[in-house]
């Protein structure tokens, strides 16, 4: 599941990269730039630190893309207005729903991984041994009554 998450993070950032070599994106192509940069600095991170943080970025890595995308297609940001046609966008879609739901799958898997696992017992932190025994004085000098 791991390995799919990582696959959907270099899928996307390699169109967002062949996105940004083309012209007319503007100012919007510094953005492309940083999902090309981030994905695979997250997929490294996934694949190298197995915890779910990671995964989380993974997650919001594709929700994010995949949200200012449907922005871009539905209202538009800053006059340009997407339209899904090229293949480009198929493929950019479907990485960022493998991201989203491989690494949806992925937490869950995480979270439930720990809770069949018997508890170990705690270790006591400190242990007083009985000192007094039948009979004898106890500590305030008084003798002891059992």
């Amino acid at each position: 599941m791991r390995v799919a998450v990582v696959i959907g993070l270099l899928g996307s950032a390699g169109v967002h990269f062949y996105l940004w070599t083309i012209e007319g994106l503007g100012f919007l192509a510094p953005l492309f730039l940083l999902n090309a940069i981030s994905g695979p600095l997250i997929a490294i991170g996934l694949l190298a630190w197995r915890h779910r943080l990671m995964v989380w970025l993974a997650v919001d890595f594709g929700v994010a893309t995949l949200g200012s995308y449907a922005i871009a297609e539905t209202v538009g940001i800053f006059a340009q207005r997407d339209h899904f046609s090229t293949f480009a966008e198929y493929c950019a879609t479907a990485t960022e729903l493998v991201c989203i739901i491989c690494g949806g799958l992925l937490l869950v898997l995480l979270r439930n991984d720990g809770k069949n696992r018997p508890l170990k017992e705690p270790k006591p932190q400190y242990s007083l041994p009985i000192l007094l025994s039948r009979g004898s004085e106890a500590p305030d000098g008084g003798e002891r009554t059992v």
